[in-house]
């Protein structure tokens, strides 16, 4: 089980999963938290900076993986985050899914 950290955005506990050091020197917390909603719980996860997460008292950060980014990479992607650059269509790609979708349209009631 990873550690847990506060992270000020929720101002709450969030598991701290890993560290990433980006070529501009700056240190990045990758993070997952859960959030409770009537209907259920969701896992949530972010890449924030470090000055966002503070340590909890009694938790061993000792085994907390740190990886160094290179000048040129980018962070690891997240393919289940539509906000992520590396997982959007290319705009040929949009275009097509429109086209598709207006296809398998169903007819507009004729009343």
């Amino acid at each position: 089980m990873p550690p847990a950290v506060t992270y000020r955005a929720i101002d709450g506990p969030a598991f701290l999963l890993g560290w990433e050091r980006h070529p501009d020197r700056s240190w990045w917390a990758r993070i997952l938290w859960i959030e409770m909603n009537p209907d259920g719980y969701t896992g949530r996860h972010a890449r924030v900076p470090g000055a966002e997460v503070a340590p909890i008292p009694g938790q061993d950060y000792s085994k907390v993986p740190r990886h160094r980014l290179a000048a040129g990479t980018r962070p690891p992607s997240d393919p289940t985050d539509p906000r992520d650059p590396c997982h959007r269509p290319s705009p040929q790609e949009r275009y097509r899914n429109a086209a598709e979708q207006a296809l398998r349209r169903r007819p507009e009631p004729d009343f």
